[in-house]
């Protein structure tokens, strides 16, 4: 049915598949907890606030001391530092059973609850001078960016009648007046549905399209603890644009952390004009709710990323 659906849009998707890769099948769950990043970049301490089945627990225990992240340093000096963080765990189907791998980690609030706390520290730390940033680089001014005017997108009608949904996430990079300069689209996935991987690649594909349609006339509001550096920071913002027939009362404000979710993914591609720049988080589709959002950059990123992707 999707398929047939699809066949009238197939020309239209082919032109977005051309410079991206087939999508895969994939289980992801996000946890959600905080960390504490010791002088040296070490994991000084963690805690996981997502309940999660003991085997997983044991897993992360033994994975997470071993990170590495960027020190940070506050007036000049080292510090301790403390973040709050996602993990995202994918599981692949194996022979016996599932291989679970470390998908992402992301530094950032993305809860409401992080998000008011982050913005609570960071201000305060602006006013007195003393920001925490990664050791050898400059204070970059506090940057804060939230939905102003989002008119979503059209839910494309041949998959919306074959009860097709899923994600798509946006890369947006923000003019100082808030409007959208330029949108790109990192990564998009299906939720809970198989079939032929070129069939769900159009599907991807439509979605994509109308999320970029609607993203051009957006609008966001921007603040600044240096408004006259904003020409110079970063104003990217991550945004996801969710496709769903019927909202769940769980989607409301609930992170999903803990849960399973089968996926059917395309590759996480960076935006043209973020490669080559330090400090940018890397954000997958997997890693927010239609909810969230990551703007600009991040002083807390891994210094060693060799551990994303090997089974746990």
């Amino acid at each position: 049915m999707l398929a047939l659906l699809l066949a009238c849009a197939g020309a239209q998707a082919e032109d977005r598949l051309a410079v991206q890769a087939a999508g895969e099948s994939v289980m992801t769950m996000r946890v959600d907890g905080e960390l504490v990043v010791g002088t040296q970049g070490e994991v000084e301490a963690y805690t996981l606030r997502t309940k999660l089945d003991p085997q997983l627990q044991q897993m992360l225990a033994k994975a997470i001391p071993a990170w590495k992240l960027v020190p940070m340093q506050q007036g000049g000096r080292p510090v301790r530092a403390r973040t709050p963080m996602r993990i995202t765990l994918a599981a692949s189907e194996v022979t016996g059973g599932y291989e679970v791998k470390l998908d992402n980690v992301v530094f950032a609030p993305l809860t409401k609850e992080d998000f008011a706390a982050a913005k609570a520290a960071e201000r305060a730390a602006a006013e007195a001078g003393e920001r925490i940033a990664p050791v050898g680089e400059e204070v970059k001014a506090l940057v804060l960016v939230s939905a102003k005017r989002l008119q979503p997108p059209g839910y494309p009608v041949g998959l919306m009648r074959a009860g097709v949904e899923g994600l798509v996430l946006l890369n947006l990079r923000l003019n100082p007046d808030g409007t959208v300069a330029e949108a790109f689209v990192a990564q998009s996935s299906l939720f809970n549905i198989k079939g032929r991987s070129e069939i769900l690649d159009k599907a991807r594909a439509l979605l994509e399209k109308e999320s970029m349609r609607a993203a051009q006339r957006w609008t966001f509001t921007i603040e600044a603890s240096a408004p006259a550096a904003l020409d110079n920071e970063d104003l990217t913002v991550r945004m996801p644009v969710k496709f769903v027939m019927n909202l769940p009362k769980k989607d409301k404000g609930e992170t999903f952390a803990g849960d399973w979710r089968y996926e059917f993914r395309g590759p996480n591609l960076p935006a043209p004009w973020l490669m080559g720049k330090d400090g940018n988080q890397v954000v997958g589709v997997s890693d927010l709710n239609d909810s969230e959002q990551v703007s600009g950059g991040t002083p807390f990123r891994l210094s060693d990323r060799s551990m994303l992707g090997r089974a746990l």
